[in-house]
């Protein structure tokens, strides 16, 4: 009877373990197939206009991350920015710059005039995107030039008697 229980078993270990094949039935369609060409050579897309765009003027990107911390007042406060400063040289003559900052605030702080919750860490600093610096140089002559720029700056804060945040102030809230 061992002998007999040790086949069977051993029958159906080899059974369960061996590799099975089935038919599998062709042409069955799946919401994964392809039916077209994947890449598309017919028509211009904007990623081919950008880079035609992109190669005939020269781009120089650089990186920089500022950290900036105080402690006054018996507050503290701390904002980081990364920038990304992006640099194009249309021509000679026509040179352009953009940098976009991202401002937060990543230990927070308990500055007066800002919400804070239980632990102190400082609530009323959201992060946010800004265009620091966005210029446009045409070089007229060699002694003249002519610049168009747009700056946005952080608002100001602390205890500054303009400032939105001054808890000291006798005017009304103003944004």
């Amino acid at each position: 009877m061992k002998p007999l229980t040790f086949s069977l078993a051993l029958v159906i270990i080899l059974g369960i373990s061996l590799d099975t094949q089935a038919q599998l039935r062709k042409n069955l369609p799946t919401p994964y197939d392809y039916s077209g060409p994947i890449i598309n050579r017919t028509t211009p897309t904007v990623q081919h206009s950008l880079n035609q765009f992109f190669q005939k003027i020269n781009v120089q990107m650089s990186h920089s991350y500022e950290m900036s911390f105080a402690a006054y007042g018996g507050g503290v406060q701390n904002i980081n920015a990364y920038t990304n400063t992006l640099q194009f040289a249309f021509s000679p003559k026509l040179q352009g710059r953009v940098d976009v900052s991202f401002l937060h605030s990543p230990f927070g702080g308990n500055t007066p005039g800002f919400s804070s919750n239980a632990n102190g860490i400082q609530q009323g600093f959201s992060p946010q995107v800004m265009i620091r610096n966005a210029e446009l140089n045409y070089q007229i002559s060699d002694k003249a030039f002519l610049r168009v720029q747009y700056q946005q700056l952080p608002n100001t804060m602390g205890y500054n008697p303009y400032s939105r945040f001054n808890p000291y102030r006798s005017y009304g809230m103003w944004y």
